[in-house]
């Protein structure tokens, strides 16, 4: 991660925390890591960092749609199903 993008991916993460999901631009978050492809290693990070802000007991749903990435806490989607 670049240190230079840590405040933009802090902002994704509390989005996810507030509103139970969030999206990002496929190219910018791999650019923030310095990648070529969205790595398993993105996905870890994203996940520690979000297990800080929060307790997640379900944990996070990562899709890749249309040249975003979207990131939805399992809890939400749980509750729109019941």
């Amino acid at each position: 991660m670049q240190k230079r993008y840590e405040n933009a991916l802090n902002d994704f993460l509390e989005q996810v925390v507030h509103e139970g999901y969030a999206s990002v631009e496929k190219w910018r978050l791999i650019s923030w890591y310095e990648q070529e492809r969205f790595s398993v290693g993105i996905r870890q990070d994203i996940r520690t960092r979000l297990a800080e802000l929060i307790d997640i007991e379900k944990g996070v749903v990562f899709a890749d749609e249309a040249g975003q990435i979207i990131l939805i806490r399992e809890d939400i989607l749980l509750k729109k199903d019941e």
